[in-house]
């Protein structure tokens, strides 16, 4: 499952806590991320799409470009017209280690979208 940005979520540490219903997981999460170990509850996740997820971590929930895409009414932001020029994706993506591999998963997605608009006789 993918977000919205292009991470996937069932890499992310909060998602497999919450999945696993691993308390020990989310706690190691809510340390580094949160407000410490007690506050665990606030990363159970189960991934930023669909847009009316009622489950997100509250870092996700108050995620720009999340909140973007689901404002724009696009499946990712793949699909975006303002893929190549969005700030906050760029940024997002910039902030993102390398091994996450989200930058080229995105362009992938990108480039199969535009692919996708082009056999259907429209602009991407």
């Amino acid at each position: 499952m993918l977000g919205y940005c292009g991470i996937n979520c069932t890499e992310c540490a909060a998602y497999k806590g919450t999945v696993a219903t691993d308390i020990e997981t989310l706690k190691k999460v809510a340390s580094v991320y949160g407000a410490g170990p007690e506050a665990y509850e606030e990363h159970v996740c189960l991934g930023c799409t669909p847009s009316d997820q009622p489950f997100l971590a509250k870092y996700c929930a108050t995620c720009k470009v999340r909140a973007c895409a689901v404002e724009r009414d696009v499946p990712n932001c793949a699909a975006c017209t303002d893929y190549e020029t969005c700030p906050e994706l760029r940024a997002f993506i910039d902030s993102v280690p390398a091994e996450a591999k989200v930058a080229e998963r995105m362009n992938l997605l990108r480039a199969r979208f535009q692919s996708f608009q082009r056999e259907r006789g429209r602009t991407a």
